[in-house]
C-alpha cells in the first residue's frame, strides 16, 4: 500500500502524535540546514553550538545543555569533533571537574564562514515558509520548551 493510501486510510482512524510530527519537521529542517554547513565539515547541531558559544563568550558544558536543551550526551557527541579539529578551546572551571568553552581562532572562523550558509538556508526557508507560518513555527517551538522548563 502506498503512503498516501496508507495514510488516508489510518488518519481518520488514529489521533496523529505530535512528537512524530515534530520529529519528521525537525529532520526535514535539519537536512535542509545540513546540506549547507556540508561545505564546512560541520552539521548544522554543531553550528548551533559555535553559535551558542559565540553569543555567550564562554560557557561550560552545563550551559549549553541549558541554553540548547540537549542532554549531556548529544552534546559531548557533537562536541568532540569541534574540540579535535581546534575550534573550541577548553580552560579550567570553577573547581576540576568543570571545563570553560570558548571558541578559538579557528573556530571563530568557522562560525562567521558558516553564517553566510546558515543565512542563506534561513532565508530559503522563511521564504518558503512565509511570515505567518515562520512565526507560528517559533511560537510552537518556544510553547514547548517551555513545558520542559514549567516541568522542572
Amino acid at each position: 500500500m502506498q503512503a498516501d493510501n496508507l495514510e488516508r486510510v489510518v488518519k481518520p482512524q488514529v489521533e496523529p502524535c505530535l512528537a512524530l510530527h515534530l520529529r519528521k519537521a525537525n529532520r526535514v529542517l535539519t537536512q535542509l540546514y545540513d546540506h549547507d554547513m556540508a561545505v564546512h565539515g560541520i552539521k548544522i547541531t554543531q553550528f548551533a553550538i559555535l553559535r551558542a558559544i559565540h553569543f555567550l563568550g564562554e560557557t561550560t558544558n552545563r550551559g549549553l545543555q541549558d541554553v540548547l536543551v540537549l542532554d549531556q550526551t548529544t552534546l559531548s557527541r557533537n562536541l568532540k569533533p569541534l574540540l579535535r579539529d581546534g575550534y573550541l578551546e577548553t580552560l579550567p572551571g570553577a573547581d576540576r571537574r568543570e571545563k570553560r568553552l570558548q571558541l578559538s581562532s579557528s573556530g571563530r572562523r568557522l562560525y562567521q564562514q558558516a553564517c553566510k550558509s546558515w543565512a542563506r538556508t534561513q532565508g530559503a526557508l522563511k521564504s518558503l515558509l512565509g511570515n505567518e507560518l515562520t512565526d507560528q513555527l517559533l511560537a510552537v517551538g518556544e510553547a514547548v520548551v517551555a513545558l520542559k522548563e514549567s516541568a522542572e
